[in-house]
């Protein structure tokens, strides 16, 4: 049966491919990050592109966007230092993910793009590769290439397991199929008792599942540990947003598609009530980033991009004229677009308020811990269920803010804003929801060990 299954799937594929090719057009067409990687999705490499595996033992890791980069931070650290001489290889699935690994991650010895679900091409990536182990985070199921690792005799681990509601309704009509392809997996590290239960309802053998923990707690925890230079650094994180010494800052991170709206409400809100306050805005898809222009325009607000104003301070130092128009204007603009990838965290870590987007819009949310860690209340909104656990602690806790619209926001931030020794204590609940659920990363890495050392 299973052999059939997986021959279904294959044929499947196969006889989509037309369809399959045309998406892949468009999207290169619309979205020109994706070409990059196309090349090694299928399988195509440059010849000396993995010298720099050859006589190692090789554990390859993946992580399909920023978030599972953000996530494996702290365990690639670890796991380099408990392999030393091992080759590591690490692979995404999206550019941006691709972006932030090869910019966070130290100890890497290759980075590349996943390759897509064809049977041709995951035989000969594997094969090129040939890794003592497999490592994914969260939950990314391709059929062909975990079946490709089990007949080869390569073992496969998920470590931070997780799975969504919408993902666990979506898997519940596939589950036939599906416990074929969770029999090829090794070992299953899931984040909580529910996403335990989740796995082991959809097929996966219960032996091979244990509850580790999630490693998003300690990765925000190492973040929030003191460090020697941190006012030297928090000054220069200043300077560059042009962010004058008593000046207030308002953050709200990675948004989507009608989310801005209701911050820009907000902000107007908190400015009526506190006075002046910059406000920066990060995009969750820098593509988006002048659509949020053109809104902020017609609302009748300046803006300017944070790489805009690092280019103009450049110019300053160099004595050169600077690349901005009117730079006088970019100094005093109400709002900046971060258009960067990779520094929202540390951002964070000069605002007065805070809002994480993902949440007042169907998505699921984002990573609130990276605020939480910082010692500061989160705001979000009612759609975090990939969050789903954390958001529940952070508001049982105090630390996390639930809110259900821009105006909703704007009181609370307002309030909150007006009585400081609430936020103080509000964000040091928050910093110890961070603290309390930390150890995952290790009981992980205990795991891999004991499944190296077969």
């Amino acid at each position: 049966m299973k052999r059939f299954l997986f021959g279904l799937y294959q044929a499947v594929i196969l006889l989509s491919l037309p369809i399959l090719a045309l998406l892949l057009l468009w999207r290169l067409l619309g979205r020109p990050l994706y070409r990059e990687g196309v090349m090694q999705r299928l399988g195509r490499y440059p010849r000396d592109f993995f010298k720099p595996l050859e006589g190692k033992r090789v554990i390859w890791v993946h992580a399909v966007s920023v978030g599972e980069v953000i996530s494996s931070e702290l365990f690639i650290q670890s796991l380099r230092v408990r392999y030393p001489e091992a080759g590591i290889v690490f692979s995404t699935t999206t550019p941006t993910g691709q972006a932030a690994a090869r910019q966070r991650l130290k100890g890497v010895d290759r980075f590349l793009y996943f390759p897509f679900d064809l049977p041709w091409v995951t035989r000969s990536v594997i094969g090129r590769i040939s890794p003592a182990l497999f490592i994914f985070l969260e939950t990314e199921l391709w059929p062909n290439f975990l079946r490709t690792l089990s007949k080869r005799g390569i073992s496969s681990i998920l470590i931070n397991g997780r799975i969504s509601e919408k993902g666990y309704r979506r898997y519940r009509w596939v589950r036939f199929f599906l416990s074929f392809v969770l029999e090829e997996v090794s070992l299953f590290l899931m984040q909580s008792e529910r996403d335990a239960e989740k796995i082991r309802t959809l097929g996966a053998p219960e032996e091979r599942v244990i509850r580790t923990g999630n490693m998003k707690y300690d990765q925000a925890a190492g973040k929030a540990e003191p460090i020697a230079d941190f006012g030297v650094r928090i000054a220069a994180l200043r300077e560059k947003i042009g962010l004058q010494p008593n000046e207030k800052l308002m953050i709200a991170g990675s948004t989507h598609e009608g989310e801005e709206e209701a911050v820009l409400d907000a902000y107007r809100i908190v400015t009526e009530t506190i006075g002046p306050i910059k406000l920066l805005i990060a995009p969750r898809h820098l593509e988006r980033l002048e659509r949020v222009e053109a809104l902020l325009s017609a609302k009748g607000m300046t803006s300017v991009r944070k790489t805009a104003l690092s280019e103009m301070r450049n110019a300053e130092d160099k004595d050169l004229k600077s690349p901005i128009r009117n730079p006088q204007s970019a100094i005093v603009s109400p709002v900046i677009l971060l258009d960067t990838l990779g520094e929202l965290d540390q951002y964070y870590a000069l605002a007065d308020l805070v809002f994480v987007g993902g949440s007042l819009v169907p998505i699921g949310g984002h990573n609130v811990l990276e605020v939480a860690a910082g010692r500061k209340p989160v705001f979000f909104g009612p759609f975090m269920s990939n969050f789903k656990e954390i958001a529940l602690q952070l508001k049982g806790a105090g630390g996390g803010i639930e809110i259900a619209d821009g105006k909703e926001l704007g009181n609370q931030m307002a309030w909150l804003a007006q009585h400081p020794d609430e936020m103080k204590k509000r964000g040091e609940s928050a910093y110890q929801v961070v603290l309390s659920n930390r150890g995952a990363v290790m009981r992980n890495l205990e795991q891999v060990a004991r499944w190296l050392r077969k």
